[in-house]
């Protein structure tokens, strides 16, 4: 075997070596879990569509309020339906950070109507 079939190989191997730890990964996730996970993900997306996070991929400031207001919105819904899977002081503070979106949405709703 050639060297450059050994290095194909050997990258072949780490590749599935990498799914294979991505999906146990995946396998030890429990849906509660992924539902954090997700309002984790939502809740940073929705600070940058109201444009008081900079995107990390394309490092703007890029507001979409109809996006943010999406991302608020499915964040309620989700804390509600994880709120028994949490602990008392985890729902606390998922309630916290809601409120933290939606304080913050007002204002920069508010910022955009006072600028038109």
């Amino acid at each position: 075997m050639g060297e450059q079939e050994r290095q194909v190989t050997q990258q072949t191997a780490q590749t599935e070596a990498a799914e294979q730890s991505e999906q146990q990964q995946i396998a030890i996730l429990n849906v509660p879990q992924a539902i954090l996970f997700s309002i984790g993900v939502l809740s940073e997306l929705a600070w940058q569509k109201m444009g008081l996070h900079i995107n990390p991929i394309t490092r703007q400031i890029e507001p979409d309020m109809k996006q943010a207001r999406l991302a608020i919105d499915t964040i309620a819904m989700l804390v509600e339906m994880v709120r028994e899977w949490v602990d008392e002081r985890e729902y606390d503070s998922l309630r916290t950070l809601l409120a933290n979106l939606r304080l913050n949405f007002a204002e920069q709703a508010q910022k955009q109507q006072t600028q038109r």
